[in-house]
């Protein structure tokens, strides 16, 4: 029997097309793909472009790389980027979900993983003067779930309640069906609930259309600053009831994010790769991007750093 051993000398031609190629701020000549990092939500706030241009600089002046390059954003959420590790089509993920990364290492998909910042998510709704489901900001988050659902099996017609799940095996998907299922309910079972719109999308495409349809949904901070940066009207539609927090790790609300080193990256940019994720965790490098990416014309950070190791 012929066993087929996979050529990692070369990087792979991929059939998954990057959304955009990133050079260096200051290194900005290379055309030549060194890595691949797969990413939603962060990437489309533009982390990863203020990730890849200032790794660029670091390694051409301190990393002992010789020519510029680019680094390709590939978009993804927390499955398929971790997906894409699996058929190399990434080098680096960068994902939202415990479980799914665990599985990840433990099949050798990745061969390391780091915590690598901390996003938040927040539940959002229709404003207060039109909250159907009577929404409080003091409410506990599965207090208010339990609002929407009975707000949304009473149907009314005057003032319905929708809630808006991206229904894409997202990070964000994963953690809104855990909370549903932790007050024992499970809406996108057949026959699923009317009042659960299923809308399976990227993070800002969803939000607009939560705002759009005046419904409840489950967005992160990074995708809500970034909306607000380019359409306020859209973020001014909604009210934020609950937003989570760093201080307690155990914050149902709290998008912890970790950056994985995919098991598949050609043998030419191995350590490149490694060094990345080196730097993306070291305070002086990818952290100090982290905790001081905003938006332009914004005073708000989207995301805080990594938590410290226990």
């Amino acid at each position: 029997m012929l066993v087929v051993v996979p050529d990692f000398s070369v990087r792979v031609v991929s059939l998954v097309t990057a959304e955009v190629h990133y050079t260096g701020n200051t290194h900005n000549t290379g055309t030549k793909t060194r890595l691949r990092i797969s990413n939603g939500g962060a990437g489309q706030a533009g982390l990863i472009k203020a990730l890849a241009g200032a790794f660029i600089d670091w390694s051409r002046d301190h990393g002992g790389v010789d020519e510029d390059y680019v680094i390709d954003w590939v978009v993804g959420d927390t499955t398929e980027s971790i997906k894409y590790l699996a058929t190399g089509d990434a080098d680096i993920a960068i994902t939202y979900n415990a479980a799914a990364e665990t599985r990840a290492t433990d099949l050798k998909i990745a061969t390391r993983k780091e915590w690598i910042f901390r996003d938040h998510f927040y539940i959002v709704g229709p404003k207060l003067e039109g909250n159907p489901a009577g929404l409080d900001d003091s409410d506990a988050v599965l207090a208010m779930l339990n609002k929407i659902v009975t707000a949304g099996d009473a149907d009314s017609q005057d003032a319905p309640t929708r809630f808006l799940s991206r229904f894409d095996k997202s990070a964000t998907n994963i953690r809104e069906s855990l909370l549903f299922a932790e007050i024992g309910q499970i809406p996108w079972a057949h026959t699923y609930s009317k009042w659960y719109h299923q809308f399976p999308s990227y993070p800002l495409t969803a939000l607009e259309t939560a705002s759009k349809l005046q419904e409840y949904t489950l967005t992160d901070r990074g995708t809500f600053l970034t909306l607000e940066s380019t359409n306020r009207e859209l973020t001014d539609n909604l009210h934020i009831y609950k937003a989570g927090k760093d201080e307690d790790p155990a914050d149902p609300l709290l998008n912890l994010a970790t950056v994985l080193l995919g098991a598949r990256v050609c043998k030419a940019d191995a350590e490149l790769a490694n060094n990345f994720v080196d730097w993306a965790i070291r305070p002086d490098g990818g952290q100090d991007v982290i905790k001081n990416f905003r938006k332009e014309g914004s005073d708000e950070y989207l995301y805080t750093g990594a938590p410290p190791k226990q």
